[in-house]
C-alpha cells in the first residue's frame, strides 16, 4: 500500500523517473482529503437500470435525456416528459433566477419549470394579414399597424411584424387573414394618426379583428418593437438579467428580464466557435477554438474583449464556481469565478479579468469536449470534474 506524508498532485509532464515521492502519474476512485490525504472514493447508487445521458440539476427537479426524450425527475420519484423528441444530441441547460430552466441542442430551444415544457421564444408572425376600413371613430388619414403573437399559457408577447401603412378614411381598421397559431392569440397595435410608435388595439383569437375606437383609446405602447426572437444557440450562461448563448462565433444576449426576445442589435463576434461561456461579477468568460477571452463591463453595450493569454479552450469545460474555493496566489478568490481547460491546462478566472492556470507544468489534458461539473463533499477538497464525451 502506498503512503504518503503530503500528496502533491497529479503529474504527467514530467518523465516518470523524475517524479517526486509524493506524486503520481494518475489516480483512479481516489479522493484527496482537506489535509492533502488520499481515500478511497465512495461508492455509487444506482437509480435506473436504463442509460440517461444530459444529466442536469434544475431547483428541484433532476433534467436528462432518455430514447431521445427529455425528462425530468422528481424528489418522490415521479417524471414528467417534457418533450417527447428532443434528440440524442448534447443538450445545453441554463438555471434560471426564477426557478426555471433553459434548454436547447442548437435545433430545439425551450424552458421548463420541472412540470411543464415550453418553446423559450415566441414566434414573429410571417404576414400581418390583409387591412381594409371599416366605420368607426378614428380621424382620417395615415395610420400604421402591426401584429404580435401572445402565448396564451403564460400570456408571453414575442416580436411583432414590421409596421404596415394603411389609409382609414372611414374611421375603423378591419384585418382579415390573420396567422393562426396553436396556443398562440394575436395582439393588434395601430399607430397614432402620421405617428410612428405603435399602441394596443385589442387581441383575437380568431382570424379577423376590428378596432372602431377613438384615438384617444391608444395608450398602450408596443413593448416588444425592435426585438427578434432569442436565437437558438448552444452555449448557455446568465448574466445581470440576460440569458447568453453562443451561436457559432457570436454570443447573443436576450433582453434583460426576457428570455424569449433579443434586440437585433445584441450580439458580439468573437472570431471563431465558441466554446464556453461563464459570467463573473464585472464581465463574460467566453472560451473559444483560439483562446480564452474576457469580455469586461457592466453593461452589455460596454463590454470590452480581452485576450487572457491562454489556449483554445475545451467544449463543455467552462462552468462557473466559488471564487474562495480555488487557490490565487498565496490565498483564494472571492465572488463569483470560473474554471475550466484552456491550452490543455485547468485555468481560473476571477472578476478582472484576472486569469492563473492551476495546473501549470504539472498537468495537461488533450481532451476535445467534456462535460465539467464542480462539488463539494464533506471531508474532501473542492473537486473539479471533466468527462470525456
Amino acid at each position: 500500500m502506498l503512503t504518503f506524508k503530503q500528496f502533491t498532485g497529479i503529474n504527467n509532464i514530467l518523465p516518470e523517473h523524475r517524479l517526486k515521492g509524493n506524486d503520481l502519474l494518475a489516480a483512479t476512485d481516489v479522493d484527496i482529503g482537506l489535509d492533502g490525504e488520499i481515500v478511497r472514493r465512495g461508492g455509487y447508487a444506482r437509480m435506473a437500470d436504463e442509460c440517461h445521458k444530459n444529466l442536469w440539476q434544475g431547483r428541484g427537479f433532476l433534467l436528462a435525456t432518455h430514447r431521445g426524450a427529455l425528462l425530468a425527475t422528481h424528489p418522490d420519484g415521479t417524471r414528467t416528459t417534457l418533450h417527447p423528441a428532443i434528440g440524442h444530441s448534447r443538450i445545453w441547460y441554463c438555471n434560471l433566477p426564477d426557478g426555471r430552466t433553459t434548454y436547447t441542442n442548437g435545433l430545439i430551444q425551450g424552458v421548463t419549470d420541472g412540470r411543464t415544457g415550453a418553446d423559450r421564444a415566441v414566434p414573429t408572425p410571417e404576414h400581418s394579414g390583409a387591412a381594409d376600413d371599416t366605420f368607426g371613430q378614428l380621424h382620417p388619414g395615415q395610420y400604421r399597424y402591426c401584429i404580435a403573437f401572445v402565448r396564451l399559457a403564460d400570456r408571453l408577447e414575442g416580436a411583432p411584424t414590421h409596421p404596415v401603412p394603411v389609409q382609414i378614411s372611414s374611421g375603423g381598421l378591419r384585418l382579415d387573414g390573420l396567422p393562426d397559431l396553436a396556443g398562440h392569440g394575436v395582439n393588434v397595435y395601430l399607430s397614432s394618426l402620421d405617428g410612428e410608435g405603435v399602441f394596443l388595439a385589442g387581441h383575437t383569437t380568431g382570424r379577423s379583428f376590428e378596432f372602431t375606437g377613438p384615438n384617444e383609446s391608444l395608450v398602450l405602447s408596443c413593448r416588444t418593437v425592435g426585438a427578434v426572437p432569442f436565437p437558438v444557440g448552444t452555449v448557455t450562461a446568465f448574466w445581470r438579467g440576460r440569458v447568453l448563448t453562443a451561436q457559432g462565433d457570436t454570443l447573443w444576449a436576450s433582453r434583460p428580464m426576457a428570455p424569449h426576445l433579443s434586440d437585433w442589435r445584441d450580439f458580439k463576434p468573437v472570431g471563431s466557435r465558441i466554446t464556453a461561456v461563464c459570467p463573473v461579477h464585472d464581465g463574460i468568460y467566453v472560451g473559444t477554438d483560439e483562446g480564452l477571452f474576457f469580455l469586461g463591463g457592466d453593461t452589455w453595450d460596454k463590454l470590452a474583449l480581452q485576450r487572457t493569454g491562454f489556449g483554445a479552450v475545451v467544449l463543455g469545460s467552462g462552468i462557473e464556481v466559488p471564487g474562495h474555493r480555488i487557490a490565487l496566489g498565496d490565498g483564494v478568490g472571492a465572488g463569483q469565478a470560473m474554471l475550466c481547460i484552456a491550452g490543455g491546462e485547468v485555468v481560473a478566472g476571477f472578476a478582472g479579468g484576472q486569469t492563473v492556470s492551476l495546473t501549470a507544468n504539472r498537468y495537461r489534458t488533450e481532451a476535445r469536449e467534456v462535460w465539467a461539473a464542480f462539488r463539494e463533499l464533506p471531508g474532501i477538497g473542492p473537486q473539479y470534474m471533466a468527462l470525456p464525451v
